[in-house]
């Protein structure tokens, strides 16, 4: 009996433990909140907001995907494609949330149900693990009414709050015919997408030509990224092709306020435009300038042109041609200079100034060879005067004898002197006898075409 008796206490805590589990598992699930932010009543072409909430335990590893579902009757949209973070405590469990804001805008009256769209995202389950998950939206319904029989019984533009202005390119008084005038029509409607904001009506007088622009919808926003209202521009050109006083029609935009409960106009107000007679001496419309006569094709001139071209081409090769050989002519000439008798013995010359018995020696060697005075001591013979033949023997002493066959250094610049003289001798009686050496190259035998050489110190000849 006593077994008995406990057995229903146990079964009654285990349902209650079943029941707190499945609580429990409840609680931890992610799930959907709908909420209806407009307050009632709402009226056909009201734009209202619904906030969606999505919530998962821990929290989110990629953001809910909302969707921009389809509800008959109505205009849906997303204006602010950013979400709010949430967070919020739900049986002690901590939940993540998201929120977006749907706007939407019904066109007749009735009752709505939001529809049971799919929102997918990806959370924790459990911490540091990817769990796919969805929910779906709620059925959030709604009641539109039709706007009151005293304001035209039909659903029409509601707002919290419309206002027109316009605007001209000119002074409308001060016109002349054939002239245009721009009119720009700026509507803001609180509460209202721009799309919503009905196409303002644009009346001509008679004789006036209408020009409408496509419209310019935007939004107006806080300096944190909020709409506040929408907005519509639209622009109208008229032309008045003759003079005289029109009336630009007013325009008006009919809106309902249902806060009031009541039908408002918005109002461009009427314009009167003032069209002068345009200047007798400047038709409205001048004629069209007739094409310009094609010229005849001037050969002769194209002729010259061609010759000019031809003569400057000759010119430049002319030019070209006389540059080259001017160059031609340097080089042989700078040659002709450096290879010639006078150079030769300009380095003798120097070698002689500057003290330098080698470069002496070889300076001379290379003008005897060049002017064909060899041996060299048959020229001295002929030409230089005894103290230069003395200098020179005592530079070939000092040069090639032993140590102490000179006691002193040569004197160079004695021996300069007395070159320098013996050429010049040299030069008149070759140019007086018209010629001068025929070759460069050393006689083979010079001791038979001339008296024996003088000796020139106790070292060796030339």
């Amino acid at each position: 009996m006593t077994a008995l008796a406990a057995l229903p206490r146990l079964i009654i805590w285990l349902l209650g433990l079943s029941l707190w589990l499945a609580g429990t598992a409840f609680a931890a699930d992610p799930f959907a909140r709908a909420t209806l932010t407009t307050k009632a009543p709402i009226y056909a072409g009201q734009q209202i907001e619904v906030d969606v909430d999505v919530f998962v335990p821990n929290y989110f590893l990629s953001p809910p995907q909302f969707p921009l579902f389809d509800l008959p009757g109505t205009v849906v949209t997303m204006p602010d494609e950013r979400g709010m973070n949430l967070n919020e405590t739900v049986n002690g469990e901590a939940f993540s949330g998201i929120r977006k804001t749907y706007a939407i805008t019904p066109q007749a009256a009735g009752d709505y149900v939001l529809p049971p769209a799919v929102i997918p995202f990806g959370y924790a389950a459990v911490p540091g693990q990817m769990s796919k998950g969805q929910v779906t939206l709620p059925s959030l319904k709604f009641t539109v009414e039709a706007v009151p029989q005293g304001a035209g019984g039909e659903a029409g533009v509601t707002a919290g709050e419309i206002t027109l202005t316009q605007s001209f390119d000119r002074d409308p008084a001060g016109l002349k015919a054939g002239d245009a005038l721009v009119r720009t029509i700026t509507i803001r409607a609180a509460g209202l997408a721009p799309m919503m904001i009905p196409e303002p009506t644009f009346d001509a007088p008679a004789d006036v030509q209408l020009y409408r622009h496509d419209p310019v919808l935007s939004e107006e926003r806080t300096s944190r990224g909020d709409i506040t209202a929408g907005l519509r521009k639209d622009v109208a050109t008229y032309v008045f092709a003759k003079p005289g006083t029109y009336a630009l029609p007013a325009i008006s935009l009919p809106w309902f306020d249902p806060a009031s409960g009541s039908m408002q106009t918005a109002e461009a107000a009427r314009v009167t435009v003032n069209v002068n007679a345009a200047p007798t001496a400047a038709p409205a419309l001048a004629p069209p300038a007739p094409p310009p006569a094609e010229e005849p094709f001037d050969w002769l001139w194209w002729l010259g042109v061609a010759a000019s071209i031809a003569a400057l081409a000759a010119l430049i090769q002319l030019a070209a041609n006389l540059f080259g050989r001017l160059e031609t002519w340097l080089e042989t000439a700078l040659e002709q200079r450096a290879q010639s008798e006078a150079t030769a013995f300009r380095h003798v010359l120097d070698a002689c100034r500057d003290h330098d018995p080698t470069r002496l020696e070889t300076a001379l060697d290379h003008w005897s060879r060049r002017t064909g005075n060899t041996p060299l001591s048959r020229w001295f013979d002929s030409f230089a005067d005894p103290a230069t033949a003395n200098a020179f023997a005592d530079y070939r002493c000092s040069r090639y004898g032993s140590s102490n066959s000179h006691q002193g250094g040569p004197d160079l610049l004695r021996l300069r002197s007395g070159l320098n003289v013996a050429r010049q001798r040299w030069l008149a009686e070759t140019s007086a006898d018209g010629g001068g050496p025929t070759s460069d190259l050393p006689d083979l035998n010079p001791g038979l075409e001339a008296a024996p050489p003088r000796r020139f110190g106790a070292v060796g000849r030339t």
